[in-house]
């Protein structure tokens, strides 16, 4: 019988937690940009590296049984509304619902700073990615910032 896996999702606070994040976060980089062929550095990726701390309200790390395996931020994007950021999961953190339970806390979180509405950019080619989203009710918008990249999806929720 296999005993199932412990699942920790919880705000990245310390200087480790934080550097998981990081990690993580550079791994969705060099994920996307293989994916796509093309370079993310339109979104000053070096500046938000300096401080992610500084770059974001709040950041989220999950850990299966002790191990960090994804990661996500919340961004705010304007007195009303806020964007989630960054999620990713190693593949060998797949398969737990780990990317729906990220974002599920980050929409809490949302709530609770007092936005009412969250906003995400994903690429159209990230079926699970785009599943989340769909099924958590975040909806097609128009495009809210500038991105060179042609395969950009745009969603919001009203939380």
């Amino acid at each position: 019988m296999t005993r199932a896996m412990a699942i920790e999702i919880d705000f990245a606070r310390s200087d480790a937690d934080v550097k998981h994040v990081e990690s993580l976060f550079l791994e969705y980089l060099k994920f996307i940009e293989e994916a796509l062929g093309e370079s993310l550095c339109f979104q000053d990726t070096e500046r938000e590296f300096k401080d992610l701390r500084a770059m974001y309200d709040d950041l989220f790390l999950a850990k299966l049984d002790g191990t960090p395996v994804a990661a996500c931020g919340l961004k705010r994007f304007s007195k009303t509304e806020c964007e989630l950021k960054r999620l990713y999961c190693r593949p060998a953190g797949r398969g737990h619902k780990l990317g729906q339970k990220l974002t599920e806390r980050c929409i809490a979180e949302g709530r609770k700073q007092g936005y009412t509405r969250m906003l995400l950019d994903t690429n159209r080619d990230l079926v699970a990615a785009n599943a989340i989203y769909e099924n958590l009710g975040f909806t097609d918008i128009e495009k809210y910032y500038e991105n060179p990249l042609g395969c950009s999806r745009y969603m919001a929720l009203d939380l």
